[in-house]
């Protein structure tokens, strides 16, 4: 099941760098979780169901004229994918570019999203979060 997982969340993320958002929500279960560790502009830190993580995803797109997550390494553990992720941004507003590197986890039940949370501040932090250290990690780039 989790290798699937790690498809699911590959083709989410290429829909997010499309800009995609209704692709990536396809994704998602009706009562998904998430949490925004970075706080995407304007919104609140945590929110419940499809509709907001629609307004976390574009609020990040719409702060940025280009915007874009490379997961560089998936991480399997079972119902839980751990990506460690390069962020790159270009401000609308002088063209300010950014580069932060984070890790996210994706909850993956029957083939959807039932928890998201993005931006933890590197892969041990991520890991811990799903109850495992750096020697217990499946990793799959």
């Amino acid at each position: 099941m989790s290798r699937e997982n790690i498809e699911i969340v590959r083709q989410a993320n290429e829909a997010f760098n499309r800009g995609d958002i209704a692709g990536f929500l396809t994704f998602c279960g009706e009562d998904v979780e998430v949490e925004d560790l970075m706080n995407a502009p304007d919104l609140p830190r945590k929110g419940h169901g499809i509709q907001e993580v629609g307004k976390m995803l574009t609020a990040w797109i719409e702060a940025f004229d280009e915007f874009s997550a490379e997961v560089v390494e998936y991480i399997d553990e079972g119902h839980h994918v751990v990506c460690v992720t390069d962020y790159y941004g270009k401000s609308r507003e002088g063209g300010l570019t950014i580069h932060q590197k984070t890790a996210d986890v994706a909850e993956v039940r029957n083939g959807k999203f039932v928890r998201l949370t993005f931006g933890y501040s590197n892969r041990k932090e991520a890991l811990e979060a799903v109850g495992l250290s750096d020697q217990d990690a499946n990793a799959d780039s």
